[in-house]
């Protein structure tokens, strides 16, 4: 009769320990959120990306409300990207990083933080953690193109099926690790 009692005082536990969990992490449920961001490309001082030399375009990928971000959010076009992250607010999955549109996928960590690629095309591109929980954007613009747009406005997360199997977003072993 004890082992019975003691069996079910262990699940209430359980069930109280994740009530409390669930409770202390409901904030991160704006990781779903939809995030809409407009630029302006008239005045692109201190909006596009610095270069050192004219060679390099140096961009800062960090956290902001569950989805990732760039500092600065527009770039050039076939400038390579030196893109570092900040490993105070990219943690956990959120550190292996794929930006799919490029072929890049890295899992940051300290002495290992630099993502390199060069922005081959236009237009907002998609950035997600390998398990495609975590989201983010930035636009490459093309400054040798007199007709650009005035305005580029940078896509909502997508709702579209991540992995092979389908599932929209999250989870691993279902293909969303593939480029």
């Amino acid at each position: 009769m004890k082992t019975k009692y003691f069996i079910i005082g262990g699940a209430g536990l359980i069930i109280i320990a994740l009530a409390i969990f669930a409770v202390l992490n409901i904030n991160k449920a704006q990781a779903y959120s939809t995030i809409q961001s407009t630029y302006t490309l008239g005045n692109t001082v201190g909006n596009t990306a610095s270069n050192t030399n004219g060679q390099i375009q140096e961009v800062r990928l960090y956290m902001k409300n569950y989805n990732y971000a760039t500092e600065p959010a527009i770039l050039k076009k076939g400038i390579p990207v030196r893109m570092t992250a900040d490993l105070n607010t990219v943690v956990g999955c959120a550190r292996d990083v794929v930006i799919k549109d490029f072929g890049v996928r890295k899992y940051v960590k300290t002495g290992d933080n630099i993502i390199e690629f060069t922005p081959t095309k236009t237009g907002t591109i998609g950035i997600a953690c390998s398990m495609n929980m975590y989201h983010g954007s930035f636009t490459v613009i093309d400054e040798s193109n007199p007709n650009a747009p005035a305005e580029i406005t940078a896509a909502p997360v997508s709702n579209t099926p991540a992995g092979s199997c389908g599932a929209n977003g999250g989870g691993c072993g279902c293909g969303a690790r593939n480029i």
